[in-house]
């Protein structure tokens, strides 16, 4: 496993363990909140802010290793579990306070090269992989992996800032290269092909958009009115999302060997805690799966037409409708 695969999947597991203990102790302190503050054990309130406590070191201790998006709504988290806990302890004094403090990043060594700047436009969601290959700022473009115009044979790819667009990145007989992770964000009204890669998607600022992609894991933040069609090696995730629809991975786009067992049916929805079925995300029915793939170069009229007969609508969303 290369380095940033290796960082791909800690931080991975990092935020699914983080938001699983998180879980937990929201569950335990609305219990004691439902009991009332006078009939909380000085004991129980210890061993929850002590469980507090050691979920703080964690996240301290990885501070560095993580998205910078991941790092904001870890702390997020922290600090609603702080309050929390302030709250039922009211005035008692019998038990510590606990207060989250942010670990200090220790200075790079001079000899390190120095890290590109990032605009101040992008710096809020700066959770780009350091040198990676770019496809950005694109409109009406149907768009494949010579506009990257990568040398390499393996890459780590970013992709942002587009709208109206077709995205096709899946391999052709004439192009060997491995996508090793891909990040994408800010995209509208998109369609994007992407073949099976051994690394992460992780997905921020979608809206009205189609995604086909196998990976080994997949995350989606702050999105709306998107279908995907996935082959996951683990639970896909998703957070802040809505109108979210799942299907498998379309077997007419596989080029080499089958699809494995896939986990696209077993989402996590960190917005929706409780065990009843999240609202926020449905199953697309398979008889509404898209057949037609766009995998020929369009333009203008063409390109149009395409993506108005593909992209999802966002009056299902307003009609309430899950399928």
């Amino acid at each position: 496993m290369s380095g940033s695969e290796a960082k791909w999947t800690f931080a991975h597991e990092f935020y699914v363990d983080f938001n699983v203990t998180a879980s937990e102790l929201v569950s335990r302190l609305d219990a004691l909140k439902g009991g009332g503050v006078d009939d909380v054990p000085p004991a129980t309130m210890q061993a929850v802010t002590s469980d507090l406590s050691r979920l703080a070191k964690k996240l301290s201790d990885a501070t560095g290793s993580l998205p910078n998006y991941d790092q904001r709504q870890c702390e997020l988290q922290l600090k609603a579990l702080e309050k929390s806990i302030e709250e039922l302890r009211g005035t008692s004094a019998s038990v510590p306070r606990f207060s989250f403090k942010r670990k200090a990043t220790k200075p790079k060594p001079s000899t390190e090269r120095p890290l590109a700047v990032v605009p101040p436009s992008a710096k809020s969601q700066s959770t780009l992989i350091e040198s990676a290959e770019t496809l950005a700022a694109f409109s009406h473009r149907y768009l494949t992996i010579l506009d990257i115009r990568s040398s390499n044979t393996s890459a780590e790819v970013s992709v942002s800032d587009l709208d109206d667009c077709i995205v096709n990145l899946l391999p052709d007989d004439e192009d060997d290269t491995d996508i090793t992770a891909l990040h994408v964000q800010r995209v509208s009204r998109s369609v994007i092909l992407l073949p099976r890669i051994s690394g992460s998607i992780v997905l921020y600022d979608l809206s009205q958009c189609v995604i086909v992609v196998g990976c080994h894991q997949f995350r989606m933040h702050s999105s709306t009115a998107v279908d995907v069609y996935l082959e996951s090696g683990s639970d896909p995730i998703t957070e802040s999302c809505s109108g979210i629809r799942f299907a498998a991975y379309p077997s007419s786009l596989v080029r080499v060997g089958t699809l494995q067992g896939s986990k696209h049916l077993t989402v996590k929805d960190f917005s929706h805690i409780l065990p009843t079925p999240s609202p926020n995300w449905s199953l697309l029915l398979e008889e509404k799966w898209e057949r037609s793939w766009p995998i020929l170069a369009l333009e203008d009229r063409a390109l149009r037409e395409e993506l108005e007969r593909m992209l999802p609508a966002h009056t299902r969303l307003e009609n309430g409708l899950r399928t």
